[in-house]
């Protein structure tokens, strides 16, 4: 994952390279390779601080303060964030005035405690400034945007792409599902077929009878690829139940769950308000984010869901316990504990998918609302998981509070990700401005 670009601006005369050296050594000591220092800018005199913006790199997330004096009150201006450091991430008291300094003329700046809080705001800051580089694929039919309401999947997601970017980050690129298709039969046999060899090693076995419909889902993600290539994107979701199926059933599950292996994000059905969540996610953790479905009841194995009456009772227990399910198709392998296992889509006769089985433990769910004004997420405790056959995987969670959770979510789908990451999530809220409500 790329680093935050952070470049040091010194202040005064001096030798500005040997100011630097020291803090920079200090700096990667604590945060690793979190962050990349790009050439030191010098401004040697209250003319020249008139003139930053002139020496600011474009490519500059984040700025580092160095030996700031009153008359460089024009750093807070140049509207990115400022980073002031002391000794091994700790606490300085001369900092804090330098803060207060910078914040009281408009400025989002930061110093630290301790390292650990070091670490904490850097991965925050990271994670909103890729954010803010991203390109998201839309592939498939957006019913919100374009008034084509039988195409509707979820509709509980935010289809204003311009709000998207501007208060988010990610710039949003449609692509049509025809389009997609056109580029996956452009896919020589040949070539699908070494996708699969080089995918066989992670599979229990590939049979005879699963050898064409891989052959498909290769073909798809390597359209996926392509248009991700083209597009200098790195995210992705896209509209399979109500576009891609009805022009071709061919299930992208597995095609996903490889994206997202591959640093990725890559979510189904359309949503973007869990594909924003599962990038997040993402960028904070390093780790594959998982999209599902949060149900209090128990699957039923083949298409369709239980009668009512055992919907409503397992519902009675699910928040009396604090208990619920996460349940969907697309299991990325890195954290999984088995290799994959074929099956076919729900039970259904058709398509492929992949079981593998995720550990327990704890883990951070949650979905950023399409008003995009706040994020949603709590923290619970992968307890078991089991092959549900109607939606391929099922994790048990227990929550801390499920009905705070299901009251609060804004969609049944919810992103999830290995860890606590809460801490985090509350810095990167902050930056990104929104509302940070932890159930």
């Amino acid at each position: 994952m790329e680093p935050l670009r952070v470049q040091p601006v010194y202040f005064g005369g001096g030798d500005a390279q040997k100011a630097l050296d020291g803090i920079a050594t200090d700096l990667r000591s604590v945060l690793g390779g979190m962050v990349s220092l790009l050439p030191v800018a010098v401004v040697p005199d209250s003319a020249s601080a008139a003139r930053l913006d002139d020496i600011i790199s474009p490519e500059a997330d984040a700025l580092l303060a160095l030996n700031l004096p009153v008359w460089g009150e024009r750093l807070a201006q140049i509207g990115k964030p400022i980073l002031l450091w002391s000794a091994g991430g700790y606490y300085g008291a001369w900092t804090r005035d330098r803060v207060s300094f910078l914040r009281s003329r408009g400025a989002k700046v930061y110093d630290f405690a301790t390292p650990r809080e070091a670490r904490e705001t850097i991965r925050a800051l990271r994670a909103v400034s890729l954010m803010r580089r991203s390109t998201i694929l839309y592939l498939g039919e957006p019913a919100g945007l374009t008034g084509r309401y039988e195409m509707a999947g979820v509709i509980g997601s935010c289809w204003d792409f311009d709000a998207i970017r501007e208060r988010i980050g990610p710039s949003v690129k449609l692509i049509p599902n025809s389009h997609l298709l056109r580029i996956a039969d452009s896919i020589p046999h040949e070539e699908a077929r070494e996708t699969i060899e080089r995918w066989r090693g992670d599979f229990e076995r590939i049979e005879n009878d699963w050898e064409g419909k891989l052959i498909e889902v290769a073909r798809l993600y390597g359209a996926m690829k392509e248009l991700l290539s083209i597009n200098g994107a790195n995210a992705l979701t896209i509209n399979c139940l109500s576009d891609l199926f009805k022009q071709r059933f061919v299930t992208p599950c597995i095609a996903l769950a490889r994206l997202l292996d591959e640093g990725i994000p890559a979510g189904c059905e359309g949503d973007l308000n869990t594909l924003l969540t599962m990038m997040l996610f993402h960028f904070i953790s390093g780790e594959p984010p998982i999209m599902g479905n949060v149900y209090l009841f128990r699957p039923q194995r083949g298409p369709g869901f239980p009668p009512q009456d055992v919907i409503l009772e397992d519902t009675k227990l699910s928040l009396k316990y604090n208990r619920a399910r996460f349940t969907h198709d697309v299991i990325p392998l890195k954290p999984a504990l088995t290799k994959y296992k074929l099956a076919d889509y729900h039970n259904s006769g058709r398509g492929v998918t992949a079981y593998a089985e995720l550990p327990r433990g704890v883990v951070t769910l949650g979905r950023i609302d399409p008003r995009l004004d706040r994020i949603v997420f709590t923290v619970a405790r992968v307890e078991s998981v089991e092959d549900s056959v109607h939606c391929r995987f099922s994790a048990w969670l227990k929550m801390r509070n499920t009905e705070g959770y299901v009251r609060s979510i804004s969609s049944h789908h919810s992103a999830m990700v290995y860890g606590d990451w809460s801490s985090i999530l509350h810095k990167a809220a902050e930056m990104l401005e929104i509302d940070a409500i932890e159930v």
